[in-house]
């Protein structure tokens, strides 16, 4: 009796000989489950390969978390802040900077970019733009040489190239001169250009922090912040919050804190509204499929009201009986799930390779046609969509099948 209804099931599953429109609706529900999953899995994998690609070429060049303090001091007296923030297991590194808004002067153009003063020692391994440069050295960022790196984009818009020769207006600091009060300014040499393929590269140039200091007309080595590599980045308010007490203590509750929220939070959270969006407008296409199984099971056991009389009569309960349906509906969610799982897998790893089978590249990703569409695969993602479609399957034969339960045997055999 344990498995009665499993074995019923089973038959009822393999005999298609009865109804060709029950089998069509079973054999509609079951393709579009499988198409509504392998839908999500190929959408949300895009979605996830360029939310991840954002996260690299945006959040990998600006500070995740930003401690400055009004005035600004001596390496010496941020040693022991840096120290502490260090050892902190979400905190990848700590490293100074002196950030200020700046002009930037080639042959072609004047365009206003963030000047961030770095030391190229400690950035090295942390930094995104040093494993990015298309031309030059990371490393030819040299205390009182002056050079500059900045994004090709910002290159193309001055008309420069490597060795080229700009001028850097500082918008903090000004001096005054026979003409009138003038910008802080100096000469410095492009060294190298990087390319990350998003708006840093047309925002954002690099010199040596000591560099830096002295454009602001300060001491070599003196540092107004120092930023943190958090190992997660979409951390950065959660750290922000855990590590307020320990920068208090440290700069007498003079130091501020921002993060990368401040300047590019409503980007994320766009790119979040709308995967989250996709990921309901594509459910629909498995809620319909489900509301096809609702219509087979009813098809299904209108048709064998005669033998649920039977079973019933034979001493079968009302809960075995509906088990009978609820076994045979599942199945068929689960065999359309697997299908869509296969079909999701394989045309998400192939994506690249069909798209430039159909010649599309550059519909499919008119930034950059060679490179083609950004993929990545959340295998737990993957788990709770296929968890959440059985589970909706489920749900869905339990009508039907609580109804077959209730059949009356004196009612359904009366004219047979």
């Amino acid at each position: 009796m344990q498995s009665m209804s499993l074995f019923i099931a089973w038959r009822y599953a393999r005999a298609r000989q009865g109804s060709r429109f029950l089998n069509f609706i079973t054999l509609f529900s079951m393709a579009g489950i499988a198409l509504g999953v392998m839908a999500l899995i190929v959408v949300l994998s895009v979605m996830n390969g360029f939310e991840q690609q954002l996260k690299q070429r945006i959040l990998g060049a600006v500070p995740h978390v930003l401690i400055s303090q009004p005035t600004p001091a001596n390496l010496e007296q941020w040693q022991p802040l840096i120290d502490s923030l260090s050892e902190l297991k979400q905190v990848q590194a700590v490293t100074p900077v002196n950030n200020s808004g700046a002009m930037i002067q080639g042959p072609n153009k004047l365009q206003a970019v963030l000047l961030q003063g770095i030391d190229p020692a400690l950035e090295q391994n942390v930094s995104v733009i040093s494993n990015n440069m298309i031309s030059g050295q990371f490393s030819s960022l040299e205390a009182g040489r002056y050079g500059i790196i900045i994004g090709r984009a910002l290159a193309y818009k001055l008309g420069v190239s490597v060795g080229a020769k700009v001028r850097v207006l500082s918008a903090r600091r000004s001096v005054y001169t026979p003409l009138g009060r003038m910008p802080s300014q100096r000469k410095f040499t492009v060294v190298g250009l990087f390319e990350l393929g998003s708006e840093i590269d047309a925002n954002v140039a690099l010199i040596h922090r000591v560099d830096a200091a002295r454009l602001l007309r300060r001491a070599g080595d003196q540092v107004e912040s120092v930023r943190l590599y958090l190992t997660d980045a979409f951390a950065a308010t959660s750290t922000t919050a855990s590590i307020a007490p320990l920068v208090a203590q440290h700069s007498d509750n003079q130091a501020t804190m921002t993060s990368w929220h401040q300047s590019y939070g409503e980007l994320f959270a766009a790119v979040q509204m709308e995967k989250n969006m996709m990921w309901l407008m594509l459910s629909l296409i498995i809620g319909v499929a489900a509301f096809n199984i609702v219509s087979a099971l009813v098809i299904l056991v209108t048709e064998k009201q005669t033998a649920i009389a039977i079973l019933a009569t034979l001493g079968l309960s009302p809960r075995r009986i509906a088990n009978i349906f609820i076994i045979q509906g599942v199945v068929n969610g689960i065999v359309g799930a697997i299908i869509g799982l296969v079909l999701g897998l394989s045309a998400a790893l192939f994506l690249n390779d069909i798209i430039s089978l159909l010649g599309i590249n550059a519909l499919a990703n008119p930034v950059d046609p060679t490179s083609g569409l950004p993929i990545l695969i959340r295998p737990l993602q993957i788990f709770y969509l296929m968890l959440a479609t059985i589970t909706v399957t489920f749900v869905a034969t339990l009508y039907p099948s609580f109804k077959a339960g209730r059949v009356n045997p004196a009612e359904a055999l009366k004219y047979e």
